[in-house]
């Protein structure tokens, strides 16, 4: 409040400083992983590096496998691993399981340059991870 100003009950604020106080800018931060093991490496991750590891335990994690996360959660990429469909069909069935997986964070706007090796037990997807704060090569074994 500005000097001079009547305030009828001592607990009413100005909606100015509630709007002020509500404007609490989000960064991401999450522990550090070492993508090639999938282990924590000690440090924390910030900005597009920590969308990144969200992304990778998003993907890594297979859908409605464990009760301890939601069924938003995950990815069913795992369903494909095993199965002769043609490269094309897989590239785009990942393309679109992945964006679904990502979907939930508000801060991932995309992927793009999708390239998928495939074997019959495992598959390496690579593509760049598209984000608010930047751009991140990802590099995941399934």
């Amino acid at each position: 409040m500005q000097g001079g100003e009547c305030v009828m009950f001592p607990f009413e604020k100005d909606t100015e400083e509630l709007e002020e106080e509500e404007e609490i800018e989000y960064y991401p931060k999450e522990y550090d992983i070492d993508f090639s093991s999938g282990k924590l490496n000690g440090k924390i991750a910030e900005g597009a590096r920590a969308l990144a590891v969200w992304a990778y335990f998003t993907i890594k994690i297979e859908r409605y496998r464990f009760v301890q996360y939601s069924w938003e959660y995950g990815s069913e990429i795992n369903d494909l691993i095993g199965y002769t469909h043609s490269d094309e069909y897989v590239k785009s069935e990942i393309n679109r399981l992945i964006t679904e997986c990502l979907e939930p964070n508000a801060y991932i706007t995309g992927i793009t340059d999708l390239e998928v090796d495939r074997s019959k037990e495992t598959m390496n997807i690579k593509f760049r991870l598209l984000t608010e704060y930047g751009d991140e090569e990802m590099n995941i074994d399934v």
